[in-house]
């Protein structure tokens, strides 16, 4: 499996080494996009060969991008193209494989339509290409945008004008870092006269991290000042050498032609490099699609979606991955056959197994099994992970990791708050610390006489401790007859064992936090966290309550995910008992 890395700041230099010399227009390589949306994607990229390759999340569905090829320094000898050579075809056949192996049908977004016929003539017939209207770009001449020449700018000409004369002292003036605070003011204001959504918000978080990386992004910006204040702003970042994608614009409504001005400025006063300017897509919105059309766009540049039309067509039956997981869980842990039994009647269930299978067979499995922890009287979402298993020959490959961070994302996905395990040995404590899971939860000897105990009893001494993993009545039966299966050989454990525990929501796990701490009043940063993107932010916690926010706080406690745990278990007794394996 390929070994992808989490996208930062700090990748900016190699990344742009592919997308700047090439020619590819799309708004999605422009790299103050790909890191402002990163919360909300989990963008996370790999070499492959000549090729730059992005993964992401498309919701709960993996997505791949087009591949990208390193420029070329050929002779005219030597002018074979990637198609020709084959090695672009071998590229999206090994990320078809990652796909596979991954669990999801192959997925390939905002592929721009003069891949397609690239992509047709290396695999005939195998994928479903079709474009997508509301994730076109609209891209623009310089020029045109600067002298709103003719009969059909002439509208746009007219706003400017009645700008200029209303407001004959505004001045232009490139952002700067030391605006930023006065742009999100004006942002708060335009805000407040909106109906909010999801999508707006998502959009304030994706600007206000741009604004947090400023200089590192190397984005360019500019304001509109009227009467000492800011009635606009906008800010991008070159896609490639000659296009310029614009990612936000905004202005004050209170002031006619507002919006004209500023796109009509900070046009005229970029680089002449840059000969084209992407307005991004419109993203099916009526209103905005009307505004950049009247623009009269040079280039709609269509982008497609890619699926296979036999999508999973290698991909194991529910049937075979029960048959090769139980096998890989009988080869890993070599446990009585009872037991297997057991586990794999009334424990296992397709929808909890997670699942990397290569060449049609599973490889690695672990199961994500449903609990609620109760700790006082919150009742948290969990899952127990269980059964974390690599074929030998398999092993190094970066499957566990991978494993894992599938896991991960996909309880979020389900609501999942926390996640829980027990290393199966020594060693395993650091491998799991370096995927976020934390020693702040332990296994305890079940109670004296469970043998012969009942649900009702065992429930309430389950219930007499403070912070618990709860069982229901049919995994106590579960346990219960594993007891009885072990016969004379069931020893009941006498000391703890150190459990791991990892924050798989850290807005949720935050928020039945502060509730418990109703004086508490700071924030927290949580960065770091690869395998959930959407955990990395300010987290402000008062009264109670919490709010998640992108916007800095020199005084934030910053954590990591595992350091996080570290700190809301830190002073509870977080418990659990009668684990399977």
């Amino acid at each position: 499996m390929i070994l992808f890395k989490n996208l930062t700041a700090d990748d900016k230099e190699l990344i742009q080494q592919f997308t700047l010399p090439g020619e590819r227009q799309n708004c999605d390589l422009s790299f103050a996009n790909l890191i402002s949306w990163q919360f909300l994607y989990g963008t996370h990229f790999a070499v492959i060969g000549d090729y730059l390759v992005f993964r992401f999340y498309a919701g709960h569905h993996l997505a791949y991008m087009t591949p990208i090829r390193r420029p070329q320094v050929q002779s005219r000898e030597d002018c074979t193209s990637d198609c020709e050579d084959g090695s672009f075809a071998s590229t999206i056949r090994i990320l078809q494989e990652d796909s596979i192996a991954m669990g999801h049908p192959f997925l390939m977004l905002g592929v721009c339509t003069d891949m397609v016929d690239r992509i047709e003539k290396a695999f005939p017939g195998r994928f479903r290409i079709q474009p997508d209207r509301d994730y076109a770009d609209y891209v623009y001449g310089r020029e045109k945008l600067v002298t709103l020449a003719g009969k059909k700018l002439q509208g746009k000409r007219n706003h400017v004008n009645k700008f200029r004369k209303l407001y004959p002292d505004y001045s232009y003036e490139p952002l700067t870092t030391d605006m930023i605070a006065e742009c999100l003011r004006l942002e708060e204001s335009w805000r407040g006269q909106q109906e909010p959504d999801a999508q707006m918000t998502a959009e304030l978080r994706s600007m206000t991290r741009a604004f947090n990386r400023w200089d590192q992004l190397g984005l360019i910006g500019g304001t509109i000042w009227v009467d000492g204040k800011i009635i606009a702003f906008t800010f991008g970042c070159p896609i490639n050498h000659s296009t310029f994608d614009v990612c936000v614009e905004k202005a004050d409504t209170a002031y006619e032609g507002a919006f004209n001005i500023i796109n009509q400025e900070f046009v005229r006063h970029l680089p002449e490099q840059y000969v084209y300017i992407n307005r991004e897509e419109d993203l099916g919105d009526e209103g905005l699609r009307f505004a950049k059309l009247s623009y009269r766009p040079d280039i709609l540049l269509e982008k497609c979606v890619v699926t296979e039309r036999r999508p999973l067509a290698d991909f194991a039956s529910p049937a075979q991955v029960l048959s090769e997981t139980r096998q890989l869980w009988e080869d890993t842990f070599h446990d009585a056959p009872a037991f297997t039994d057991l586990y794999f009647s009334r424990v296992y269930r397709h929808e909890y197994n997670v699942t990397c299978q290569i060449g049609g067979h599973v490889i690695a499995a672990l199961q994500t099994l449903p609990y609620t922890l109760r700790c006082h009287q919150d009742m948290i979402s969990a899952a127990y992970v269980s059964g974390v298993s690599v074929r030998r020959e398999a092993k190094r490959q970066h499957i566990g990791t991978n494993l894992m961070r599938q896991a991960h994302f996909s309880m979020y996905a389900k609501d999942i708050v926390l996640a829980t395990l027990i290393p199966a040995e020594d060693w395993l404590y650091d491998w799991y610390g370096s995927l976020g899971y934390a020693r702040r939860i332990t296994c305890v000897p079940p109670p004296d006489g469970i043998e012969s105990m009942d649900f009702a009893a065992f429930d309430r001494w389950q219930g007499s401790r403070t912070c618990m993993l709860l069982h229901d009545e049919e995994c106590f039966d579960v346990a219960k007859t594993d007891i009885r299966l072990a016969g004379t050989d069931y020893h009941p454990a006498t000391e703890p064992i150190d459990g791991m525990i990892r924050v798989i929501n850290a807005h949720k796990a935050l928020q039945a936090f502060a509730g418990r701490n109703g004086s508490l009043s700071c924030t927290i940063r949580v960065e770091g966290d690869e395998d959930i993107p959407m955990n990395n932010a300010y987290y402000r916690i008062s009264g109670g309550s919490v709010t998640l926010s992108d916007e800095p706080d020199p005084d934030a406690m910053r954590m990591t995910i595992r350091q996080l745990a570290e700190y809301i278990f830190k002073e509870e007794k977080a418990e659990m008992t009668l684990m399977l394996n």
